[in-house]
């Protein structure tokens, strides 16, 4: 439910603007990835009404592009060899590989963060400056085992031709990060809107790492509805509504604005 919450506000989002909604794969690493996690995805999005605008894009297709920056980042970017060990006793990278300009084996590559900070205007948090230096200082967009880190990756992608992006608020840490890449790239970072999360209870997300239930396709009009009750937006119980019509209704009635602070899981009232 998390997971189609955000789906429904960033897709309701743009096409209450009139632009039009992009579904991205971000499969840049694939230890991570369940057997069939991408056929379900979409499967889900589906069923939801949730159709890509345009062809469905895989971030594991861009490689030549993550390439590329990487190599305009050369200026700015050092090799580091510290392991997690090494540094679990800071809470910013400490910069004792800043001088490693040549690589070596089992090293990765860091960004160096000098005292920039990032101001940006965020459409629900408001107005917002992050000193990279206090966090998460120097950090790495290239795996020790060759893998494109995600801000990289993110950057890249978002840079390139997105517009808006309307995400979760446990994605906003990574915000400052990648518009920092952005602006070196000379790249253009999108308008943001990080929506809260779903939470249990006591306050943890509501996720598969702690054992969420997954959405059931067959009653997406049910799920949807549910989906635009903690958005803000309450469509009463009806049978005769289809899930083009409750996204219709609901894109006509989007709001950012009506959104709550906090989105805890709650049982469902018809």
């Amino acid at each position: 439910m998390g997971s189609l919450i955000a789906a429904v506000a960033s897709y309701c989002d743009i096409k209450h603007l009139g632009g039009r909604w992009h579904v991205r794969i971000d499969d840049v690493d694939p230890l991570r990835i369940a057997p069939n996690a991408c056929t379900s995805i979409l499967q889900t999005l589906n069923a939801h009404g949730l159709h890509s605008d345009i062809p469905v894009d895989y971030q594991s297709q861009h490689s030549d592009a993550y390439s590329d920056a990487l190599n305009q980042l050369t200026p700015q970017s050092f090799f580091c060899t510290c392991s997690r060990k090494q540094l679990k006793t800071f809470a910013v990278y400490p910069g004792r590989c800043r001088q490693k300009k040549a690589p070596t084996a089992n090293s990765s590559t860091r960004i160096s963060v000098g005292d920039n900070k990032i101001t940006f205007h965020d459409l629900i948090l408001g107005s917002l400056e992050h000193d990279l230096s206090v966090a998460p200082g120097d950090f790495i967009i290239r795996r020790k085992d060759g893998l494109t880190a995600y801000n990289l990756a993110t950057a890249v992608d978002d840079g390139a031709e997105i517009t808006h992006v309307v995400r979760g608020q446990d994605l906003y840490p990574t915000t400052a990060a990648q518009i920092h890449i952005m602006q070196i790239l000379g790249l253009s970072p999108p308008i943001y809107a990080h929506i809260p999360v779903l939470t249990f209870a006591d306050g943890k997300k509501l996720s598969k790492q702690h054992f969420a239930p997954a959405l059931n396709n067959a009653i997406a009009t049910e799920n949807l509805r549910n989906a635009f009750r903690y958005l803000g937006i309450h469509i009463r119980k009806n049978d005769r509504w289809t899930v083009q019509k409750m996204l219709d209704w609901g894109t006509k009635n989007w709001d950012l604005k009506k959104i709550p602070t906090q989105l805890p899981l709650f049982l469902p009232k018809t």
